[in-house]
Order: structure tokens, then sequence, then C-alpha cells
């Protein structure tokens, strides 16, 4: 009770803008100190009395705000391990985006409001990222997203590592009507995780007015809740998680009509493996003949291609491409196009 009271009196003597080091180290200074009861609603978060000026204002991260109760949910540990899958997300999603060749956005911890009749902010949070599919046909503007005015991101991450979104915040995003939400338990452990909480990560895609579990993703087709898991929690990228984004890029891109070579990084990559490709087929059809050498040199551009966009090959790959003798535009194509070493010998058959 002493320390509720404390956080009481704080909240009367902060400034309504918070502007300076000093404001700032008094918010870390209560949650570090920060001893009273836990919200059964938030747990791993400290209540903080926050205006609406206040929360206006606020560069934090807020787990939840409430006009209504004057009271911003802040969390208490954040540790690197709580924000790593939220940074390690972005680089998944740009390899999927440059297989499919067009751009998918991540916009981070963008502030999500609601808004009342008045056009006055009475709800508010900041997720840990947030995934835009089609960033050509709406971005958000300004530091927010206004629910019920702009498009809701097509995926939401939430990261519970001492924290527990089932208790409260999932039921705010069904009452947001955002379309799909991932909810990760990092590997890594931590004493203050709550109880009932197991390692994974689980997705939940709106149906009608509810939520309904499931095990693959509904925005990024065929990638799995444990294939997403491992990936968010490896320290590199391994083949399995590059085969799996490819993948899932490669289906978006087939829904949309579009490829890597639509991505000006990847096209670039490719007409230089080509180049490279001629020249070492140049070199060699001068020494071993020029129809030898130019069959060699797209063997060369094709491995070249499939290595630069991280597809997995077996110790033989080169030995058996040597004699593969097909007409280079099915070649090229079909090395900038597969999923897998499989799928490359599948489209040249």
């Amino acid at each position: 009770m002493a320390q509720a009271a404390q956080a009481l009196a704080w909240q009367q003597d902060i400034p309504v803008r918070y502007r300076t080091r000093e404001d700032e180290e008094r918010i870390e200074t209560l949650l570090r100190e920060w001893d009273g009861q836990e919200d059964p609603d938030f747990p791993g978060c400290v209540p903080v009395p926050m205006t609406l000026e206040q929360f206006r204002s606020y560069d934090g991260r807020v787990e939840y705000w409430s006009r209504d109760r004057g009271m911003a949910w802040i969390l208490r540990d954040a540790s690197p391990d709580h924000e790593s899958a939220g940074s390690i997300l972005p680089a998944l999603i740009t390899r999927i985006s440059m297989e499919r060749g067009s751009t998918i956005r991540c916009w981070g911890a963008l502030r999500m409001v609601v808004c009342d009749r008045f056009s006055q902010l009475s709800e508010g949070m900041h997720p840990d990222q947030s995934i835009y599919l089609r960033p050509e046909r709406w971005t958000p503007s300004g530091r927010e997203t206004v629910i019920g005015e702009d498009p809701p991101p097509d995926i939401v991450l939430e990261t519970d590592h001492t924290t527990d979104v089932r208790r409260k915040k999932l039921g705010v995003y069904r009452r947001w009507r955002v379309p799909e939400l991932w909810v990760e338990t990092p590997d890594a452990p931590t004493p203050s995780r709550p109880g009932g909480l197991a390692v994974g990560l689980s997705i939940y895609v709106l149906k009608g007015k509810r939520y309904v579990r499931k095990a693959e993703s509904a925005a990024l087709p065929s990638w799995r809740a444990d294939q997403i898991h491992r990936a968010l929690n490896e320290p590199t990228p391994s083949a399995q998680t590059i085969e799996d984004v490819i993948r899932v890029g490669r289906l978006l891109g087939d829904s949309d009509g579009t490829g890597p070579m639509d991505d000006v990084q990847v096209a670039g990559y490719m007409r230089r493996a080509h180049e490279v490709g001629q020249q070492a087929g140049y070199g060699d059809g001068r020494r071993a003949g020029l129809s030898e050498g130019r069959v060699e040199g797209l063997a060369d551009a094709a491995a070249t291609i499939l290595r630069l966009r991280g597809v997995a090959l077996a110790e033989d790959f080169d030995e058996r491409l040597e004699v593969v003798r097909l007409p280079s535009e099915v070649l090229l194509d079909a090395a900038q196009r597969c999923s897998t070493e499989a799928d490359f010998w599948a489209r040249l058959a």
C-alpha cells in the first residue's frame, strides 16, 4: 500500500509532458522499486498513473493504457530476451518480401490507439512488432495507428517473456479486430515468467468475433508456429529456416504474379551471377570449346543464384549440374523460382 501511495503522490507531482531525463528516471525508479500487488490482468507490469496528456507525450513502451482508469501498465523487465523476437522478425520478413518481389513493412512498436466519439484517446498500447503486407496500399501516418479509422496490421507480434497477454491483451486485440496475433514465449528461461506459460509460439487468427488458435499463419501461408518459433530463437538463420522463408515468399509471389526478379536487389544479384557465368563460360570455352564452355558457364550462374538466395545445396550439386543440357532460360528460371534443391531439379524435369 505504501508503494501505491507513493505512485499516486508521484502522479500529482510529475510534469504534464515528459521532457527531461529526470522525468524518465522517475519512471525508471518506480519500475525498478515497485513492490506493490501485481495486477492479475497484467503480470510482469507496473501500474503507473498516467493522464491522457502524459500518455500522448510519453516516448516509452506501454503494455496497455486506459484513460478511464488513468493508468498505464509498463513492462517491468524489458530485457534483451523480451526484445529479441521483435528485432529478429523484421530480418526474416525482409527475406520473404525479397522472394515475393514486393515490399512488406515492419513498423515495430508502433502505438495502437482507440478514440472516442470526440476524437480523444481512450485506450492504447504498443505491440512488440506490427507487420503490414501491403504498404503500397496503406502505411501508418504519424506516431500511431487509430483503430477503427486506419487499417490494422496484418500481423501483430507479442512476446511473453515475463508477461501473459492471454489475461487481458488478447481480448483487447480481438475487440480491435486485429486479423492475426502471434504470441511468442522465448526459449530463454526467466524466474519471473508467469505460471502456465509454455515455451513456443501461438498463432491466433480472427474468425468472426473470436480468435481461433491455428498451427499455421493465415497471412504468411505455410509458415507453421513451430517453424516461426525456431526462427525467432536461432542465433543465425538455419538452412531449414531459409528454406521456410523462401517457400512462404514464393507462395505469396505466385499469388501476386511476382517473384525475386521484381526485387531490385535480387535482380542485381542475378544479373551479376549471369555475367560471372558468361565470363567463366567464355574463358573455359576458349580452352575446351565454345559450346562446352557456355554450358559450364550457365551451370556456374545457376549455382551462384541458388547460393545467393540461401538455398541449401548437397555436396554433389555442382557435379550433377555439370551434365545438364538445357536452354539457358530454363536453367536460370528454375534457379530463381525454386524453394529448395529438390524443387530445382523438379522444375528442370
